[in-house]
């Protein structure tokens, strides 16, 4: 869970004022290393402000490339993930693979 932003301005003029950071780390409760990543970041972006959560770049997977994934798996029910993979116009993790037929609505479960 990020730390407020207010708390985040209480922790940096805390340690503006001259306070140790491992005074302030002690009184708000936070890791020392913590507190030093925050005043770093907060020099190099100029602001407090949590980082955007999520993903920080577009998708490598293309819709050409969930109908290559379905038609794969129409034609051979029996695929797994490392051929389709291998099939892909870029690379990708078997993982992104997964992820990205589960919220198409398929996936690669085998019935015995």
């Amino acid at each position: 869970m990020p730390i407020p932003v207010a708390t985040r301005k209480k922790m940096l003029a805390a340690v503006k004022r001259g306070e140790s950071v491992v005074s302030v780390a002690r009184r708000f409760e936070v890791t020392q290393q913590g507190l030093h990543k925050l005043i770093k970041r907060c020099r190099q972006r100029g602001t407090l402000s949590p980082l955007k959560p999520g993903p920080k770049g577009p998708t490598k997977l293309t819709p050409t490339d969930d109908e290559t994934m379905l038609s794969m798996i129409a034609q051979d029910p029996g695929v797994t993930l490392r051929e389709i993979a291998g099939r892909m116009s870029v690379t990708v993790a078997e993982s992104t693979l997964s992820r990205r037929l589960t919220r198409l609505g398929m996936s690669l479960k085998k019935n015995h």
